[in-house]
């Protein structure tokens, strides 16, 4: 993968300086094989290095196509330390797709064996780190999807002697679309029966590859040149690891190990290994110092340029601070990326920057007893328990101490126009109470009629952390209570209805005492399209995508929801598309669960575009 850059006279090529989705400049042509050509490229808007790979024109249909695009969003939703980032899907100006991708600068693990063909074995110890570093990768996969073409091109090692698995999505995508024959015939040999057959994937085909990867470190071999015991080709190599090869490689899917994570614990112990995972201790045995491009290496940007500027409000409160804040800022942002994951009312949010987290602080929108996860590192606490933030936090509350503080002697003072002492608190309490009420409702009102993206046209490519899927999300009033009647005696099998919006929003429900704990608290309409986001994806693979090869074409789908206060979905109405895709669709948000809430009951409304 160290091709010379093309000639101009090369029509597959895109020649450096070319823009490519509007933002993306290659810098140079770093290889080609059967699924197309790679580029180096610089994104113009964050200055950021990414690799494109440019698929053949004419490789996909119209129908591979969306494949794609539907596997790499689920890829472009997935964030790990061990697992090569997948941006999105483009269109090149020769009308063929071509799909963003992190930048690693190394090589790909068949290279790397390849290099150590006729020579000493990789160590043991070694062999075990770079399988547990990609075990890790694909548990984290596997929690959504699955990979289906894990093999030694796949797996990249930096120069670092980092591990990364690769091809998230795309890898996928090409099966699907055009079969194994697509991959040449020794790389075929790495993929499972049931993969090269067109058979079910799932995370026991991921399995076969971990098996296919260890395969060639051990031995020297090909996984295509027949099978040798690793205990006849490796020193450090026993008839027990021999089985758990074997158990990896089995031809059933079900004679395999169930899940990655059970391999990485059979593998420890012949690697001497204590603990089943130690991916990120020592450094691999891997030559790995070459030039993958060309062109020189990025220099390494500045943290201002990584991030967006301070919010007015975060600037205000850099200066307050008593600490200098404003180092702390510059340390938590050196090296910036999207690694936090903030969780708050049971939803998972982001990945967020430090600049963005900082911002969502000073906004009171990230709080102390939220739980924040740093993805490179998995140390996952409230973010009170985090030193870094800690500043920021205090002088968040503060200032929102004394924004109350003002708030309620302005009120006091009003009040105390009006009546006496005597009657001053008892004003203050019910003026609190209406304007929270009053807040609530325009809050609701405001949700109800804006537009949340979500979603995305994955033909334009956004940065990391911008890809979204196009959606809109808003809570319904209830039905008036002269047309709650029609199934009031329906009312007892509330808790186990499951049937269309409409019949479940007539079910009669008991109010309940409105002083409970929660109250009558519901779901805002961040609530609901938080939820639906998370899981729009599942629409897409299972409803949308086989209604397009039906050549339907469903569009704006508008989705009502009723949900049960313990968070369950009692009734679903699809408004668009054929009676079985809105079928499908139905079916496939019974199985979602929202956040319970105060109300016994509740109506949403979720819309999203089809045909993007």
């Amino acid at each position: 993968m160290h091709d010379p850059p093309p000639s101009s006279a090369d029509p597959r090529s895109l020649l450096p300086g070319t823009t490519v989705g509007g933002r993306f400049e290659i810098v140079a042509r770093v290889g080609e094989d059967a699924l197309g050509v790679l580029y180096r490229a610089t994104d113009a808007k964050t200055g950021k290095a990414l690799a494109l790979r440019h698929l053949p024109p004419g490789l996909l249909d119209a129908e591979g196509l969306a494949t794609l695009k539907a596997e790499c969003r689920v890829a472009a939703g997935l964030r790990h330390a061990k697992l090569a980032a997948t941006f999105g899907v483009g269109k090149a100006p020769d009308g063929a797709p071509f799909v963003a991708t992190e930048w690693l600068d190394g090589r790909p693990l068949s290279e790397a064996v390849e290099a150590r063909r006729g020579g000493a074995p990789m160590p043991l110890a070694d062999a075990y780190r770079l399988v547990a570093d990609v075990c890790t990768a694909l548990s984290a996969v596997h929690a959504r999807t699955r990979h289906g073409a894990v093999r030694p091109e796949a797996v990249w090692v930096t120069r670092s002697g980092e591990t990364k698995l690769g091809e998230l999505g795309f890898a996928a995508a090409v099966l699907s679309a055009c079969g194994p024959g697509a991959f040449p015939a020794e790389t075929q040999a790495s993929l499972a029966p049931e993969v090269r057959q067109g058979r079910e994937v799932d995370a026991r085909s991921d399995v076969f590859g971990v098996g296919a990867l260890l395969y060639p470190l051990l031995t020297g071999r090909s996984p295509a040149e027949g099978f040798v015991p690793p205990s006849q080709a490796h020193p450090e190599a026993t008839s027990g690891l021999d089985q758990v090869l074997l158990t990896c490689l089995a031809a059933t899917p079900a004679d395999r190990f169930p899940t990655v994570d059970a391999v990485q614990r059979a593998l420890a112990p012949f690697a001497g290994m204590d603990m089943p995972s130690v991916a990120d201790e020592g450094s691999l045995d891997i030559d790995v110092d070459v030039h993958v491009s060309s062109a020189p290496p990025a220099p390494p940007q500045p943290a201002a340029a990584n991030a967006g500027p301070l919010s007015p409000s975060a600037a205000v409160e850099v200066e307050l601070g008593a600490v200098d804040l404003s180092a702390v800022l510059s340390s938590i942002t050196e090296n910036d990326a999207p690694r936090w994951m903030l969780v708050k009312d049971g939803l998972d949010h982001g990945p967020f920057s430090g600049r963005e987290l900082v911002d969502l602080i000073v906004a009171r929108e990230a709080r102390r007893e939220h739980e924040l996860l740093n993805m490179d590192t998995g140390r996952r606490e409230p973010l009170g328990d985090w030193e870094d933030f800690a500043g920021f936090l205090a002088e968040a509350e503060g200032q929102a101490e004394a924004a109350r503080r003002r708030d309620a002697l302005a009120a006091a003072e009003q009040s105390d126009k009006r009546s006496g002492r005597a009657k001053l608190a008892v004003a203050a309490v019910v003026l609190v109470a209406i304007l929270g009420a009053v807040g609530a409702f325009m809050a609701t009102r405001n949700a109800r009629e804006a537009e949340t993206v979500a979603g995305a046209d994955l033909d334009d490519l956004y940065a990391r952390g911008e890809i979204e899927l196009t959606g809109t999300g808003g809570i319904l009033p209830d039905p008036p209570a002269g047309r709650r009647g029609g199934m009031r005696g329906a009312a007892p099998a509330m808790a186990g209805f499951v049937g269309s919006y409409e019949q479940a929003m007539q079910i009669a429900v008991e109010l309940g005492d409105a002083s409970m704990s929660g109250g009558q608290r519901r779901l805002s309409a961040g609530d609901v399209c938080g939820v639906r986001n998370r899981n729009l994806n599942r629409i897409f693979c299972r409803c949308v995508a086989p209604a397009r090869r039906r050549g339907e074409r469903p569009g704006q789908v508008t989705v009502d929801i009723a949900i049960a206060g313990s968070g369950r979905v009692m009734g679903v109405s699809a408004r668009q598309g054929s009676g079985s895709f809105k079928g499908c669709v139905r079916d496939a948000v019974r199985g979602i669960r929202f956040p319970t809430f105060g109300a016994p009951r509740m109506g949403a409304r979720y819309r999203f575009d089809a045909n993007q």
